[in-house]
């Protein structure tokens, strides 16, 4: 790891090579994350709905940039719901992300998610790596035992990506109506 500055500020790099960078989050991420967060093709599997008029797209909008601010962003790092691991290309262009959250300290568990939202970036392998180094990056540096995910059964795509990451299908949640697959990958010891 070693430090990056953006802006004038320093940026935590956890990982680089010739095709990304996977940086700490910074406060301008919010327009991509915001953007990729209401694209339909992005959320396909997702069954929260997306806004479909201009004043649910602002009430999502104000919603969604007060929890940044007060979960991810916070200045008290007890108070972060979130921690985002920024995908970029090598110009430093944000792509996609790997956030993990739900910790539970009694448990030494937490939940992870990913998402390319630059489609220019599909179907090359970033999400997989991304995903690789994020879990033996959380692995060795947190207090961290078992991370798991939570995705549609319909979310295929989702569901390979996982099983070649060495998750293990360890049970299923109705929520709502919909179906969801939970994978869980234990650390070795």
């Amino acid at each position: 790891m070693n430090l990056f500055r953006i802006r004038g500020v320093n940026i935590l790099i956890f990982y680089r090579d010739q095709e990304i960078i996977i940086r700490d989050v910074i406060q301008e991420d919010v327009v991509n994350l915001f953007t990729w967060w209401i694209d339909r093709e992005l959320n396909k599997y997702d069954p929260r709905p997306i806004p479909s008029s201009s004043y649910e797209l602002l009430r999502e909008c104000e919603h969604f940039c007060s929890r940044y601010d007060s979960e991810v962003m916070n200045h008290d790092p007890k108070h972060r719901k979130y921690k985002y691991f920024i995908i970029c290309n090598t110009q430093n262009q944000m792509i996609g992300f790997v956030n993990i959250f739900s910790f539970d300290a009694e448990c030494k568990q937490c939940e992870l998610g990913v998402e390319i939202g630059d489609k220019r970036y599909w179907r090359k392998g970033l999400a997989q790596k991304s995903v690789q180094i994020t879990t033996e990056y959380v692995f060795d540096n947190m207090e961290i035992e078992r991370i798991y995910i939570e995705t549609g059964e319909l979310n295929i795509p989702a569901i390979r990506l996982f099983e070649k990451l060495g998750f293990a299908t360890c049970g299923e949640i109705l929520d709502e109506g919909f179906k969801f697959i939970t994978m869980e990958k234990i650390k070795q010891s």
